[in-house]
């Protein structure tokens, strides 16, 4: 293995993957060497810039949570590219539901883009992987899918199902050269948390981190600190997980 490029001649899919852990994901991935594919609902203006930059390697602008164009984007990309043995499936939506106050259409988006897409995305990688009999997908799930948080029962429900998702594939598929896991993130300075990094929604961190077992008293982790971990789980030296749910939240979750 060549320590300097160790997913070099590799092509990867990651969505969401110009903002946030995505961004971060994709530009390590290339500095290892990898051919980089981005899935993404930005305008696809923004994307061909992106690729004429030099930040990504190829794109499509989509909706995870419609299948058939999901399907058909893995297809060309593959064509383009070459099929795709590394998946990071970072995609995600969150909005607060209260419920019964919410409508019932915002649970249904989070189920539709957080869960069926990242099953969609999945499911269309799958079989060149299957075929090169190799592969590594991380799913990026939520330290409010393994805790729960009160008035978030859509995006928690949503990412709970994205932590079982990864641990049933990696059960299925392990034996087929393909290993599967999830990572959970805690407070991440993303475009997602935006509506957070208010000072009242400091403050709300400051009392979550009370206990906070971590020195550093941070209120939001840097998407590099999560992108380091994904790119850990795809590659060699993380071969003894399978199936793993690993939460990355400075310890929050070890306090609650």
């Amino acid at each position: 293995m060549n320590d300097d490029a160790p997913f070099a001649g590799r092509t990867a899919i990651v969505t969401g993957g110009t903002s946030g852990i995505g961004a971060a994901v994709t530009r390590l991935l290339r500095e290892g060497g990898a051919r980089v594919a981005v899935l993404s609902n930005e305008s696809e203006d923004s994307l061909r810039s992106a690729r004429e930059a030099g930040e990504i390697d190829g794109f499509a602008c989509l909706d995870i949570a419609d299948n058939a164009a999901v399907e058909a984007a893995v297809a060309r990309l593959a064509r383009e590219l070459g099929p795709a043995t590394l998946l990071v499936n970072n995609a995600a939506v969150w909005q607060p539901n209260p419920v019964p106050d919410s409508p019932v259409s915002l649970f249904d988006r989070h189920v539709d883009v957080n869960l069926k897409g990242n099953f969609y995305v999945a499911n269309a990688v799958l079989p060149a992987m299957i075929e090169a009999g190799a592969g590594g997908i991380v799913f990026v799930g939520s330290v409010s899918g393994t805790a729960g948080r009160a008035g978030d029962s859509a995006y928690s429900a949503s990412k709970a199902g994205v932590a079982m998702l990864a641990r049933t594939l990696a059960a299925e598929l392990g034996a087929k050269g393909i290993r599967i896991n999830c990572v959970c993130p805690g407070a991440v300075a993303t475009p997602l948390t935006a509506g957070l990094r208010t000072p009242e929604g400091e403050s709300a961190i400051a009392a979550l981190m009370d206990g906070h077992p971590s020195p550093r008293r941070q209120f939001f982790m840097e998407p590099e600190q999560i992108a380091d971990l994904i790119l850990f789980l795809l590659g060699p030296r993380s071969s003894a997980l399978h199936g793993a749910v690993i939460a990355a939240d400075e310890g929050l979750t070890a306090t609650m």
